[in-house]
């Protein structure tokens, strides 16, 4: 049926390797989460190497928010890239590993304040009322401020431009030390970030200000399928395309024409002449871990509804796949990993759900062309889920235990596998 448009992922080579010569029965009791750090690594350097292409010093910080493994936080550390935490709990998980921190996020608590502080974590401030608590500290401090309103856009978060003569007050005669403005701007636009920049450095100018960095966050898109598949998606996009006609019109771009470590160089490229010695901080966080991650469910058992729906249905839930807690449906279709042989069937169509007493415990609202009918105890693959989608929104709903995540390693062209608590220390 034409307008059941198929996407597949562009995963790297090394994970269908893994997943192909791997007995993953033997090896892994599904659902779990698996992290392949060596692909994490390599698009740090992806990232670096674009840096020093443009003559630029490189400012990487893991944003960690999008995945809450440990042992991210340990290979961040370990390619000196630094770690972008957003409360208390993530500073003191990301100190386990390395001091290269900058601690950002609203209504920081004192206690989250004074860790920031003697750890000399960088403090992105989110308002002119936190500003004066860190000042209350009396205590030495980098800090860069968080601007609000860039490109006439007024986002809940950061300090309104307006107030920017009213910090730098508050900052004077104290042990602060105003190392630069931050921003993160909601859209995954690399023109929109030119912009940003070229306006702050006008502000700076303005007040008169001499600052080292321009934090200018995350938000690089990442290509997750081909620009062929995507489009035709966008075309043929329509209610009959999932279960109970669910309308679905809103997806994050899982192509587009600039992206991952090119978007970083078309910003570079577009704002290096303008700097005059302020460095760039970026603190991307999905395109780090683009093809980082897969997320492994169990087949319980098949479905067929009053209104002829198929349902596959599994051991994972919502909370494992964090696209549908945001009114979306995660396009990458999941790999069908067989336990036995099976009869080849020709256009079985099913949407994926999970073990939940919820409705709408979809996993894949999409109904999803399979070539062979899924059967109890086969697995079902999903890909590039390490960036928000496997923890995002973890919960222990009905008290069922939150995924475990296995780390994969290669070393001397074998596989080291490691569970990821094993990384605390």
């Amino acid at each position: 049926m034409e307008e059941f448009v198929q996407i597949s992922s562009t995963a790297s080579n090394e994970l269908d390797l893994f997943v192909e010569n791997c007995n993953l029965f033997a090896v892994f009791d599904a659902p779990c989460n698996l992290i392949f750090v060596d692909n994490f690594i390599q698009n740090i350097k992806k990232f670096r190497d674009v840096f020093y292409s443009n003559g630029l010093s490189d400012n990487i910080f893991f944003s960690c928010k999008c995945n809450k493994s440990l042992a991210l936080l340990k290979y961040s550390a370990q390619e000196h890239c630094g770690v972008e935490v957003s409360s208390y709990y993530e500073l003191k998980d990301a100190l386990k590993f390395t001091h290269k921190t900058i601690s950002s996020g609203p209504a920081k608590s004192k206690e989250y304040i004074d860790l920031a502080i003697k750890s000399n974590s960088i403090i992105s401030v989110d308002d002119i009322e936190e500003l004066k608590v860190i000042k209350q500290f009396n205590s030495a401090v980098s800090v860069m401020i968080r601007i609000s309103n860039l490109l006439n856009i007024v986002s809940r978060f950061g300090v309104n431009t307006s107030q920017i003569k009213s910090c730098l007050e508050i900052i004077k005669n104290s042990k602060i030390n105003l190392i630069g403005f931050s921003f993160h701007i909601n859209n995954y636009s690399v023109e929109d970030r030119v912009k940003a920049i070229l306006e702050v450095i006008e502000l700076v100018n303005k007040y008169k200000i001499n600052i080292k960095y321009i934090d200018i966050g995350g938000g690089f898109p990442s290509n997750y399928c081909s620009k062929t598949q995507f489009d035709k998606f966008l075309k043929n996009n329509n209610a009959n395309m999932y279960f109970k006609n669910k309308k679905i019109e809103d997806f994050y771009p899982y192509y587009s024409k600039c992206a991952d470590e090119k978007a970083l160089n078309y910003i570079l490229k577009s704002v290096k002449h303008r700097l005059n010695n302020i460095e760039i901080i970026i603190e991307p966080g999905r395109s780090l871990l683009k093809n980082v991650g897969l997320t492994i469910f169990k087949v319980m058992y098949l479905k067929r509804l009053q209104n002829e729906s198929n349902l596959i249905v599994t051991n994972g839930n919502i909370n494992c796949l964090s696209e549908q807690w945001f009114n979306t449906d995660y396009l990458i279709e999941p790999k069908l990993y067989m336990k036995g042989k099976h009869n080849k069937i020709l256009n079985y169509y099913a949407s994926v759900c999970g073990n939940l007493c919820l409705e709408q415990d979809m996993i894949t609202w999409r109904k999803i062309k399979f070539n062979y009918l899924p059967l109890p105890g086969d697995y079902l693959i999903y890909y590039n889920t390490a960036a928000y989608q496997m923890d995002s929104n973890e919960s222990e709903f009905h008290k069922i235990p939150v995924l475990k995540k296995y780390i994969i390693e290669k070393v001397d062209n074998k596989y080291l596998i490691k569970e990821d608590g094993k990384y605390d220390c």
